[in-house]
């Protein structure tokens, strides 16, 4: 721009900052005074200096990851898929002028839990068990596929070969039955009376010696009475 010395200009930077402000740029400083008056020094030009720089915009971005378990085999009794998700979260930032982003970290990484394959009478599944699964905010999608294979019939019980029988007692090995008494030992009688020792018989009374009467009661004496 230019003027006369003492002169006032007319230019103001507004224009120009909001036109690149529309192009993504913000505003830094602005060294141009409003009310510029032109000096008289030829020698030496007016500099002023405006500063902007690029515009950057802060979003957050998101991220699913999901597992899913496929179940094969089991016919119409088979399992419907068991899906699970989780979610992950970053800052982006986007220079507004030119559209580049600069990303930051995933948040912190996250663990599927494990997964028991479900019990159908009759059919085996080839993974008894899908483990846990920890991942990050940069994994893919996870597919398992779990096969149930139908299980062989139970063997029945052949008629040709039964179970066993006891074994049964050999008649040539009879039991051994209680020893006999030995007729040459008979049991020993008890001990007969020796007809020449005869019992002592009771000793008689002597008739040489007869009883002494009672003493008689004398005819001059009463008997007492009570």
């Amino acid at each position: 721009i230019s003027g006369t010395t003492g002169s006032k200009s007319s230019y103001s930077t507004s224009g120009n900052i909001a036109g690149y402000k529309k192009q993504g740029y913000e505003l830094v400083t602005d060294g141009y005074p409003a009310d510029l008056t032109f000096d008289n020094d030829d020698t030496t030009d007016q500099n002023f200096t405006v500063h902007l720089k690029h515009q950057n915009i802060q979003s957050t971005e998101a991220k699913t990851v999901t597992e899913t378990i496929h179940y094969q085999g089991a016919g119409n009794q088979t399992p419907a898929d068991n899906t699970a998700q989780v979610t992950f979260t970053r800052q982006v930032s986007t220079d507004a002028v030119t559209g580049e982003k600069t990303y930051g970290s995933w948040s912190a990484d996250q663990i599927f839990a494990a997964v028991t394959s479900p019990v159908i009478k009759g059919y085996t599944p080839d993974q008894a068990e899908i483990g846990a699964q920890t991942v990050s905010g940069d994994a893919s999608d996870l597919d398992f596929t779990v096969v149930y294979t139908k299980d062989a019939p139970t063997k029945p019980v052949n008629p040709s070969q039964p179970t066993t029988p006891a074994k049964p007692v050999n008649p040539s090995q009879p039991t051994t039955p209680a020893k006999p008494v030995n007729p040459s030992q008979p049991t020993t009688p008890a001990k007969p009376v020796d007809p020449s020792q005869p019992t002592t018989p009771i000793k008689p009374i002597n008739p040489s010696q007869s009883t002494t009467p009672a003493k008689p009661v004398q005819a001059g004496q009463a008997a007492a009475t009570n």
